[in-house]
């Protein structure tokens, strides 16, 4: 079972991108080829699953910081511990992969959660490479960059399975973190 913040944030704000491409699908002309008119929706498709994608880490650090919480009354330094991540979180806009390691190690000690992106296919440095890719096409989307970036349907529609599989990575390796390194108990299940 993944953390809160995969099954309540990232999955619930990833169906925006997938109701996009449904939209995109029943928008089609039925003739081969570019499908003019229908652009906006691949783009908005990439801005919503990036924003997912941040929601997702933001609330995860929120949760693994709640979970480093000690039992009351004895708070020892989690009070410093909280207001310093939420004051990260509070600056955090830009999820690239930079971004993200040093949030994770910053609030959780994890060094270097990108060694952890990795798949059947898919190095660390092929999955860093393609959420670099998907910030990209964001930023050129969200500041307006004239002519308008080109995004076929086919990679929007890819995007959200990009952020789940990223996701389930960072997941497993902030929970075996948290595991081994703070000597939690399991803070959501395998």
């Amino acid at each position: 079972m993944p953390s809160n913040a995969f099954s309540v944030h990232l999955e619930q704000l990833l169906l925006d991108a997938d109701e996009l491409d449904d939209a995109h699908g029943e928008l089609r002309t039925g003739s081969a080829g570019r499908q003019y008119g229908l652009a906006s929706l691949n783009r908005a498709a990439v801005v919503m699953s990036v924003s997912a994608w941040e929601s997702y880490v933001e609330e995860l650090m929120r949760e693994s910081v709640q979970a480093l919480r000690p039992p009351v009354p004895a708070l020892g330094a989690w009070p410093a511990l909280n207001a310093y991540a939420m004051g990260l979180l509070g600056n955090f806009n830009t999820p690239n992969a930079v971004n993200v390691e040093r949030l994770i190690r910053n609030c959780l000690g994890l060094a270097d959660v990108q060694l952890s992106w990795t798949w059947q296919n898919c190095t660390s440095a092929q999955a860093v490479a393609r959420l670099t890719e998907a910030m990209t096409y964001r930023h050129r989307i969200a500041h307006g960059v004239n002519p308008r970036p080109i995004i076929h349907n086919n990679y929007s529609s890819e995007l959200p399975y990009l952020f789940r599989r990223l996701a389930r990575c960072t997941d497993s390796a902030v929970r075996n973190h948290l595991i081994s390194f703070h000597g939690l108990p399991a803070p959501w299940p395998p």
